[in-house]
């Protein structure tokens, strides 16, 4: 989808290319520490920052001049993305599960000093019946979710790592899916690939927690709210209307109950009024009020939510109302991750931060129509999970997720940006290309005045001209008087026609 430029964009891209600056010196100084040492680290800071001022009109120069040569046809296109669907799924399931049988055989091992972790006791099937589960939230549903599984596969944390793989998997379905309708086809096969090969990702098959129900969550409500803003820019009244989005609260609401950093999906709502085909579909008014009735469904969504989970609990709205809150809100050291995201794959981070850096560029350099200013917002607020993640389920792999979005929507633009200008250039390089010969006019004897004055002849007009039309004047042989020459009916006045 194509967005339109507003002023609160340039806020956001300072604010951007300020976190890009950082994020490419924090993984330079520790790929310079970790692949060198720590003599020195800190020329590490500034080694990815002036690769990136090179790296950059070098791509612009190489894509422009793999453009001038090759044409990529529709049908080529599209059987490459099928290609890296394909490789995608297939062998990244094949990782997955590799990485399940190897930490199942770890946990299940007789002499195994590891272990599943909380969740997985809490999940597993007991004579007695289910054993205490979290109050509320992400955590509670996961735990039931991977109760049930436990209970059709038997207690063993093969079948937890075969929960984990089913839920990376889904979590890939709908990261591409959402990308593919919101950003193109490129950036979504860039998204596949790193969540499909990073093992910053796939080393999650042997961690039992939330994580990955969270993320396939969090991609499925993404998925819904892309979805709505392009059925409501392209004037669609079900979904995209005011039925759509009341359902659309409604689950974003719910997920906002199970983890509170899910309120980020409400973000993507701005396509509404950024959107290019916004004015041409519905007004202003209109998607203002489609807005209002989205964030009356999220209202209700979420108290319905903890109405629900109280009623479930036996205590009042209020009580289970606070006991949200507190889980939020109430310091706790044991839940902050730290750096834990990158998981020391600086080689691929450095990668995806220079194209992700990519974007700032291409901010200024494009017009007033953009197709990566919907992401701005978002990945900054998910941006500090990078650092310090504070939230029940963890928020790793999202926040992967939505920096492979700008690295993909980066390498798209560098590379295949600035078509119209591309075009122009071609047609005047072929116009310039044709050779202009002099044509030699064969000498003629000089010619009088009088002939020189001479009118320029024509062509003869091949086809048939209409004949002249000559005016014919009529002659019978029967003659009539002037008296008889009287053909008025004379009406007497008043006479009003009825007989």
């Amino acid at each position: 989808m194509i967005y339109r430029k507003t002023w609160f964009d340039y806020v956001l891209w300072v604010i951007y290319a300020g976190i890009c600056i950082i994020l490419l010196g924090y993984v330079g100084y520790s790929m310079y520490s970790f692949y060198v040492g720590e003599p020195l680290a800190s020329l590490g800071v500034f080694v990815l920052v002036a690769l990136l001022l090179c790296l950059y009109p070098g791509s612009r120069a190489l894509g422009r001049l793999i453009r001038k040569k090759y044409h990529f046809s529709n049908h080529f296109l599209s059987m490459t993305e099928t290609l890296v669907v394909s490789v995608s799924f297939v062998f990244g399931t094949i990782l997955r599960l590799k990485e399940g049988i190897i930490w199942a055989s770890i946990f299940d091992g007789k002499d195994s000093v590891l272990h599943a972790g909380e969740y997985y006791d809490l999940a597993m099937v007991r004579s007695g019946g289910g054993g205490f589960t979290f109050p509320h939230g992400i955590s509670d549903l996961y735990v039931n979710c991977l109760r049930v599984v436990l209970s059709f596969l038997g207690n063993s944390a093969a079948a937890a790592a075969l929960f984990q793989v089913f839920l990376q998997i889904a979590a890939m379905v709908f990261a591409y899916l959402a990308v593919r309708k919101a950003a193109g086809r490129f950036a979504a096969c860039i998204v596949l690939l790193v969540l499909a090969f990073s093992n910053s990702c796939i080393h999650y098959v042997g961690v039992v927690n939330p994580k990955c129900l969270l993320t396939a969550l969090f991609l499925a409500g993404l998925y819904l709210v892309v979805s709505f803003v392009k059925a409501s820019l392209a004037g669609r009244l079900i979904y995209g209307g005011l039925p759509g989005a009341f359902l659309l609260g409604i689950v974003l609401g719910f997920l906002c109950y199970l983890e509170m950093g899910c309120v980020v999906l409400f973000l993507f709502l701005t396509g509404l009024f950024t959107g290019k085909s916004c004015e041409a579909a519905v007004g202003r008014k209109q998607q203002f009020g489609r807005l209002l009735i989205v964030i009356a469904g999220g209202i209700a969504g979420f108290f319905g939510a903890i109405a629900e989970d109280a009623s479930a609990s036996g205590v009042v709205f209020y009580q289970g109302l606070a006991w949200w809150a507190d889980t939020y809100f109430s310091p706790d050291i044991d839940r902050m991750r730290l750096l834990e995201v990158i998981y020391l794959e600086y080689p691929l981070f450095a990668l995806l931060f220079l194209s992700a850096s990519f974007v700032a560029f291409e901010f200024i350099r494009m017009g007033r129509e953009q197709d990566f200013s919907l992401w701005f917002l978002p990945c900054i607020f998910i941006t500090p999970s990078f650092l310090m993640d504070l939230s029940i389920g963890g928020f790793s792999i999202v926040v992967i997720f939505f920096w492979s979005v700008m690295a993909g929507l980066g390498l798209k633009n560098v590379l295949f940006g600035g078509q119209a200008e591309l075009m122009k250039e071609k047609i005047e390089e072929i116009n310039a290309a044709v050779p202009v010969e002099p044509v030699s006019a064969p000498a003629k004897e000089p010619v009088s005045a009088a002939v020189s004055e001479e009118k320029p002849r024509f062509l003869e007009n091949p086809l048939p001209l209409p004949k002249k039309h000559v005016k014919r004047e009529m002659d019978f042989d029967h003659s009539v008087s002037e008296a008889d020459m009287h053909y008025d009916v004379e009406v007497t006045e008043g006479d009003d026609f009825d007989r």
